[in-house]
């Protein structure tokens, strides 16, 4: 019975700390719709353009664009100057990895 609890109590800061996998991908897509809204770009052509950009790999990903995408449009301008994606991912990683 020790020896399972000790095993838990190890392999429990393990299952909390892994990374998640969805934190990489939106954060490319935050990263993509800061560059959109630079470029003067409105948030619906950010969206089109972003969604059509994913390719097969990232397809799943495709519904959390428009979120993110009013997200970063809602976001103060002076903001944008910010590591806006990298910020994102930190939180995202930050938060435990819920295993299904």
């Amino acid at each position: 019975m020790r020896a399972l609890f000790a095993c838990l109590l190890i392999a429990l800061p393990l299952t909390a700390t892994a990374q998640n996998p969805i934190c990489a991908p939106t954060g490319e897509i935050v990263a993509a719709a800061v560059e959109a809204r630079k470029a003067g770009q409105g948030a619906e052509a950010a969206k089109t353009g972003i969604t059509a950009d994913l390719g097969a790999a990232k397809a799943a990903y495709a519904p959390a664009v428009p979120t993110l995408v009013d997200w970063v449009f809602e976001l103060p301008e002076a903001d944008l100057q910010k590591d806006v994606a990298g910020s994102w991912v930190t939180q995202c990683e930050a938060q435990p990895v819920l295993s299904q």
